[in-house]
């Protein structure tokens, strides 16, 4: 019966951090290039909107 609980509990456990791993995955490939998207595009307005106060 404990056997049988561990080999239960180590299949669910591996299906679990497989589906979190592979949404970390697709998460990281997916926000990495927005978030550098993002920071350029502040980049340059920010430059522009300092230019304008001063």
């Amino acid at each position: 019966m404990f056997v049988a609980l561990c080999i239960g509990g180590g299949i669910i456990l591996s299906a679990v951090l497989g589906i979190v791993s592979g949404l970390l995955w697709f998460a990281i490939k997916l926000l990495i290039p927005i978030a550098i998207a993002v920071w350029i595009v502040r980049m340059i307005t920010g430059r522009g909107h300092s230019r304008r106060y001063y």
